[in-house]
């Protein structure tokens, strides 16, 4: 199958409108079932907007020729053409909306999701997903694709592509919930596969297809007609009134040389598109060899951190060959005396004081929770040193973990009845439902255990 870009290539170069015809073919019912649904199933008006898409589609095929995927385009010049022509009463409609679902909101997440309620509010939401998120919705749910399917278009395998189309789906039921529809993601998915897109009615990509590009057509021909109208001279307009005397002879020759520059101008056109192609094709060009260098870049870095991970691989060998020759990790500073693991100890270190990290703004935005496998030594003196993230499940968590953990302060463990230096490690779990309260750590958990914050 050709891809999108493909098809406006041969229509931009070739004027090949079989292949602005499967466009049309490809992509109507998405276009249709986005303006229906927010012009509140107006049938006629949906396909009006759906024509006047496609028209701006034809109009800047030149420009958008080397789009992989014209979902994204044709879903947002959808919804700004329907808000143009409905904006005062899908407003009204709106307001009288959230008015009833802030006297009436859904209370069970589990019920079959209410698409009455999801529908005046779709594409609003839709597009203030990211455009990455954007297209994977689209080709998921508007355009039928599988996982793989959506992987091969947006060039990601398979296990990727699902959950770029799972995150993006819980990003959509957050934004339901702040407008009062409460449903889980499956109840969603299942209502946007079964009602997201609709059938636009027989007959109307025929329709759409030759309006666009009449339309298109037409635009060039008043650009055409305003030239020749400049161009003419007060010589000419006498010329013209004497073939008017002289009779229907005069106004044959003038009709055919009016066909010709036509034609000319026709072909003009033409090359002009073509020169658009190409101006992209070059701007393409210069981002790719833009990318190229920035990657080079990147795999000198690479390389540069390899060393360095080689260099530390070899300093954490030396100090585990030095716990089993003696028992005790030697710590990084010699005066400090030795370190030991916490199976080791009498008495392991007690927590006096936890300060809580900060939770990353970003994630907390997102709504996303996270643990991070914090590693650090708590020495003689009961301060914190040489913190250090060993796992995490975001890494944006790793840094705002490590910055609480050194500050924290301990009663320090002790072996043979003095204290000494001891390496723990700790799970720090952000988690949004405990926005307030005390760390676990500070009401008598044990070291190892799970700080909540």
């Amino acid at each position: 199958m050709n891809d999108d870009s493909e098809l406006l290539h041969r229509y931009v170069v070739e004027g090949a409108e079989d292949a602005f015809a499967e466009l049309v073919r490809r992509h109507l019912n998405l276009v249709y079932s986005a303006a229906l649904r927010q012009v509140n199933g107006d049938a006629p008006l949906a396909a009006d907007i759906a024509q006047l898409v496609f028209t701006d589609l034809a109009r800047k095929a030149a420009l958008l020729a080397n789009h992989r995927v014209l979902a994204g385009w044709l879903f947002t010049n959808t919804r700004f053409a329907a808000a143009k022509a409905v904006r005062g009463e899908r407003r009204r409609h709106a307001r009288e909306r959230k008015a009833q679902m802030r006297h009436e909101p859904s209370t069970d997440p589990a019920a079959p999701l209410d698409w009455s309620c999801v529908r005046p509010v779709l594409d609003e939401i839709i597009d203030e997903l990211s455009d990455r998120d954007r297209e994977a919705i689209l080709l998921r749910f508007f355009e039928g694709r599988d996982c793989a399917g959506v992987g091969a278009r947006l060039n990601l395998n398979d296990d990727t592509a699902r959950m770029r189309v799972e995150r993006a789906l819980d990003t959509l039921r957050a934004l339901l919930e702040r407008r009062g529809v409460t449903s889980t993601t499956a109840a969603l998915a299942a209502a946007m596969a079964n009602q997201a897109v609709l059938a636009a009615p027989a007959g109307l990509a025929a329709t759409v297809t030759g309006a666009a590009l009449a339309g298109a057509g037409a635009g060039a021909g008043v650009a055409t007609t305003a030239a020749t109208f400049v161009g003419v001279t007060k010589s000419q307009i006498g010329l013209a009134a004497a073939l008017a005397v002289v009779g229907a002879t005069g106004f044959v020759i003038q009709e055919n040389t009016n066909a010709t520059l036509r034609g000319e101008l026709a072909a003009l056109g033409r090359q002009e598109m073509k020169l658009a192609a190409l101006r992209v094709e070059d701007e393409q060009r210069a981002k790719t060899a833009a990318e190229i260098a920035e990657l080079r870049s990147d795999d000198a870095e690479f390389a540069r951190l390899r060393d360095e991970t080689e260099a530390l691989k070899g300093r954490l060998e030396a100090g585990a060959q030095g716990r089993l020759a003696g028992g005790a990790v030697p710590a990084a500073d010699p005066s400090r005396g030795p370190t030991y693991d916490i199976g080791q100890l009498d008495r392991p270190p007690r927590p006096s004081s936890q300060p809580r990290p900060a939770y990353p703004a970003e994630l907390r935005k997102a709504g996303l929770s996270g643990e991070v496998q914090v590693e650090f030594i708590v020495d003689a003196q009961g301060a914190v040193r040489e913190a250090r993230a060993v796992n995490s499940t975001w890494r944006e968590f790793e840094s705002a973990a490590i910055e609480a953990v050194s500050k924290w302060k301990f009663l320090p463990g002790q072996k043979d009845g003095r204290p000494v230096g001891a390496r723990l490690r700790m799970p720090i779990v952000f988690r949004l439902s405990d926005g307030a309260g005390t760390p676990a750590a500070d009401q008598g958990k044990k070291p190892g255990q799970p700080n909540w914050f």
